[in-house]
C-alpha cells in the first residue's frame, strides 16, 4: 500500500459466535494466508464476533486512525493514513479455534519520487511474456534518446534519463488484459544562496538593525530555520524571521554586542545550509577638549585611528606640524603660526564600527589681503570715472573697516598717490577731478583693525567718453508715396558704438538742393513719415544714428522718389448692356469707370461664363480700346454670362457683370442696328469729354 493511503481487511468465517482478534508481527516472520472455509457471503448462518489485533495486541478503535466494523459474518478493519509503522503481518484468529485463523502481509512504500536530472526506472513483472504499452498522463510513450523501454523475460521497464519537471505525472503499463500504474513526482535539490554582500560577513554598529536575506530553492518548497550557537532562533520583539517561497530573511533590531555570532540558515529538505558571520561593534563618540585647541578625547571600542586634514590634504607630522595620538586622544600642534595657517582642519576617527568627523576652524589675524581684481571701469567721462572691485579673499581674520581709493597720472610718476576716498566699505567709488585726455591709474587697498593691506591697481585709463558713435544705418527705402508725403524705412547699424542707440535723424534734399533735417527730435523707430513735400518734385533721403557718444556717419542715399499722387487700380466699368445677339455672337457696350486710379485707362477686358460652369474665360486677347465689343464664337443653344474689367498700368479693376444671361440663338425680328451705332457714338462723345 502507498503511504497516506488506507488499509482495509475483510474476513469471513463459519464458526460459532466467538471473538476474532487481529494479530500482527510487524517486520516479523514470513507472512502466510489461509483461505476461508466458506465462500464470501455464505458462512452457513453462523455469526461470529471478531476482534482485530496488531503485533499480538488487540486493535482498538481510534478516531481518525483505526476503525472496526462487524456486519453479519463479515469482519472489517480500516487503518487510515498508512505509515511505515503500519507495515507487517496481520492475523485474524477465531478465539475458540486455534487452527481457525488467517493473515496477510502489508508493505507500506513511499510514493515514487525522483530528483531533477536523475535517472528513473519504472518496472513491473508480468504473469507471462506479452507485449506492453506505456502511457504518461494518458499519452502513449515512445522510445527516444531520453526514454528507453526494456523487456527481459516477464519483466518490463521504462527508463527515463535526466528527468525534468515535465516528466512528472501518472505512468501506466498496459498489457492488454491488465494494467498497473504509478505517480512520479520530481524533486529539485534544495539550494541556499546568501546575498553577495554577506559572503565576507557583516559588521554593524551597536544599536542599529541588521538584515540577513537569503534565496532558498527546491521542490517541494523546503522548510527553513535559522540557528545561532546551535539554538534555533524564534521571532520576538527584536528578532523577525520572514520566510516565503523562495526567500527567507532574518532581521535583528537594536543590535548589541551579544548579537555577535555565527548565524546558520538551514534548509530541512536535504539539509543544505549557509553561514553568516556577524560582528557588532560599539562606537561611542569623541569629544573636543577645547574650542581653540586641537586636542581631542576619544571613546571607542576598538580603539580608532585618527587622521588630520586641511584643504583636502592629509597633514603629516613633520616640519611645523606635530601630531601626537594614543588610544584615547589626538593632538595637532602648529608653533609660530602664520596667516596662511588660517583655515578649517578636519579630524576623522574610525574603527571597524564606523567613522566620525569634526571640523575645527583656526583664525590667525593679520592685515587684509589685496582686493579681488580686476578693477572694473564702469563709466568714464572726460572729468570722472566710476570703478568697482571685489572684497579681498582674506580679510585678515577681522572685518574690513574701510577701503582706501587713490589715483595717479601715468605721465607724472614722480607725484605721490592722491587719495580719492577713504571712508567706507562700499566696493564702488567715483574718481573725480580728472583732466580730459589724461591717462590715470587707480589703486584700492583694504583696511581692518590690524592695518592697511596690499593694493590692487587698475589698468591705465584715458579720461574720455568710453563709447564711440554708432555706425551708419542701412540704406533707406521709400514707400506709400503721395503728392506731399513719403514713408522712409531703414535698418539698424551694424555697430552701436558700445552704447545703446538713443535715436535717428532723417534728412532730405531735392535733386539740385541742399540737405535739410526733417525731424526736430531723434526718432526711436526704424521708420518715419516725411511730410511737407511738393508735388512733382524729386527727393532723396539719408539717416543718421545717435548715442551718448555722438552722431554716426550718414547712411547710403535712398533711390530718388517723385512726390505724386498714389496710383492704384481703376474702378469697374459702368452701365454694361446687351445690344444685339445671335446664335454665334453678342454685342455689348458699357461706360468708362468713375475712377482711373491716377493713371489713364489703357483698355478693357471682356470675360464670359458658360451655363453650368464656374469658370470665367477671357474673350479678347488684346485690350479693347472702345466701350463696345462683339463677342464671337458662341455655341448655339448655350447660355452665357458676360462681365467687363477696366485696365491701367497698375492692373485690372474689379469686374462689372451684365445683369441678364444670353441664350445663343437667332433673333426672329429685325435687328436694331441703330442702337449699336448710337452706343458707339455715345462712347466717342464720353472720351472727347
Amino acid at each position: 500500500i502507498l503511504q497516506t493511503n488506507s488499509i482495509i481487511f475483510y474476513v469471513y468465517h463459519c464458526s460459532k459466535t466467538n471473538p476474532v482478534p487481529w494479530r500482527g508481527q510487524g517486520q516479523g516472520p514470513e507472512a502466510w494466508w489461509k483461505r476461508p472455509i466458506a465462500t464470501r457471503g455464505a458462512l452457513r448462518g453462523i455469526q461470529a464476533q471478531s476482534c482485530p489485533s496488531e503485533n499480538g495486541e488487540v486493535l482498538k478503535t481510534k478516531a481518525g486512525k483505526v476503525a472496526i466494523n462487524i456486519i453479519g459474518m463479515q469482519h472489517a478493519v480500516t487503518i487510515q493514513n498508512a505509515t511505515d509503522d503500519d507495515a507487517g503481518v496481520y492475523t485474524c484468529e477465531v478465539a475458540n479455534q486455534e487452527d481457525c485463523k488467517t493473515s496477510t502481509n502489508v508493505k507500506v512504500i513511499g510514493k515514487p519520487l525522483a530528483t531533477s536530472k536523475d535517472e528513473v526506472i519504472l518496472d513491473c513483472e508480468l504473469s507471462k511474456d506479452v507485449p506492453v504499452l506505456w502511457y504518461h498522463n494518458e499519452m502513449e510513450v515512445t522510445a527516444s534518446k531520453m526514454i528507453v523501454m526494456r523487456a527481459e523475460g516477464t519483466r518490463r521497464a521504462l527508463v527515463l534519463r535526466k528527468v525534468e519537471d515535465k516528466d512528472k505525472g501518472k505512468y501506466v503499463c498496459d498489457c492488454g488484459t491488465d494494467k498497473t500504474s504509478a505517480n512520479l513526482n520530481i524533486e529539485e535539490p534544495p539550494e541556499i544562496q546568501l546575498d553577495v554582500k554577506l559572503l565576507a560577513g557583516l559588521t554593524a554598529r551597536a544599536g542599529t538593525k541588521i538584515e540577513l536575506p537569503a534565496d532558498v530553492k527546491g521542490k517541494p518548497d523546503p522548510r527553513v530555520k535559522w540557528t545561532k550557537a546551535d539554538l534555533v532562533l524564534r521571532g520576538d520583539d527584536r528578532i523577525t524571521i520572514d520566510t516565503q517561497p523562495g526567500h527567507s530573511k532574518l532581521s535583528i533590531g537594536n543590535t548589541t554586542r551579544g548579537d555577535t555570532a555565527t548565524y546558520i540558515i538551514e534548509n530541512a529538505a536535504g539539509k543544505k545550509s549557509a553561514t553568516v558571520v556577524v560582528l557588532v561593534l560599539r562606537f561611542s563618540n569623541f569629544f573636543i577638549d577645547s574650542a581653540l585647541t586641537s586636542r581631542n578625547i576619544l571613546d571607542c571600542i576598538p580603539a580608532p585611528t585618527a587622521k588630520w586634514m586641511s584643504d583636502g590634504k592629509e597633514i603629516a607630522s613633520e616640519g611645523r606640524f606635530k601630531i601626537e595620538s594614543d588610544e584615547s586622544s589626538t593632538t595637532l600642534s602648529i608653533p609660530e603660526c602664520l596667516r596662511g595657517d588660517t583655515g578649517e582642519y578636519i579630524l576623522t576617527v574610525s574603527n571597524p564600527a564606523g567613522s566620525k568627523t569634526v571640523a575645527l576652524h583656526v583664525t590667525v589675524l593679520d592685515v587684509p589681503g589685496p582686493p579681488i581684481g580686476p578693477i572694473n571701469i564702469l563709466e568714464v567721462t572726460p572729468d570722472h570715472m566710476i570703478v568697482q572691485w571685489r572684497a579681498p579673499k582674506d580679510d585678515g581674520g577681522t572685518p574690513i573697516t574701510n577701503y582706501v581709493v587713490e589715483k595717479k597720472d601715468v605721465k607724472k610718476p614722480w607725484e605721490p598717490w592722491s587719495v580719492v576716498s577713504s571712508g567706507g566699505i562700499s566696493t564702488t567709488a567715483k574718481v573725480s577731478r580728472l583732466e580730459k585726455g589724461r591717462e590715470y591709474i587707480v589703486r584700492v587697498r583694504a583696511e581692518n583693525k590690524i592695518g592697511i593691506g596690499a593694493g590692487l591697481e587698475s589698468p591705465p585709463t584715458i579720461a574720455k567718453h568710453m563709447f564711440n558713435p554708432p555706425g551708419p544705418p542701412g540704406l533707406p527705402e521709400c514707400s506709400d508715396i503721395t503728392e506731399n508725403a513719403v514713408t522712409v524705412e531703414w535698418t539698424l547699424p551694424d555697430y552701436d558704438g558700445g552704447s545703446p542707440i538713443s535715436g535717428y535723424v532723417i534728412e532730405r534734399r531735392e535733386m539740385t538742393g541742399k540737405w535739410i533735417r526733417v525731424n526736430k527730435t531723434p526718432v526711436l523707430d526704424l521708420r518715419y513719415r516725411v511730410s511737407g513735400l511738393f508735388e512733382g518734385n524729386t527727393y532723396e533721403f539719408r539717416v543718421f544714428a545717435e548715442n551718448i557718444a555722438g552722431i554716426s556717419e550718414p547712411s547710403p542715399i535712398s533711390d530718388p522718389v517723385k512726390a505724386s499722387r498714389a496710383i492704384t487700380k481703376p474702378g469697374p466699368p459702368g452701365n454694361p448692356k446687351l445690344k444685339d445677339w445671335s446664335k454665334s455672337y453678342a454685342d455689348i457696350c458699357w461706360t468708362k469707370p468713375t475712377r482711373d486710379g491716377g493713371s489713364p485707362i489703357l483698355g478693357y477686358v471682356v470675360e464670359a461664363q458658360k451655363s453650368g460652369s464656374a469658370q470665367w474665360d477671357r474673350i479678347n486677347k488684346d485690350l479693347i480700346k472702345m466701350c463696345a465689343y462683339r463677342v464671337p464664337g458662341l455655341i448655339e443653344g448655350m447660355e452665357y454670362r458676360f462681365r467687363i474689367r477696366a485696365t491701367n498700368k497698375v492692373g485690372d479693376s474689379e469686374p462689372r457683370e451684365l445683369t441678364e444671361t444670353i441664350l445663343a440663338k437667332d433673333i426672329l425680328v429685325k435687328r436694331n442696328d441703330v442702337s449699336l451705332i448710337f452706343c458707339h457714338f455715345q462712347n466717342k462723345l464720353q472720351r472727347l469729354a
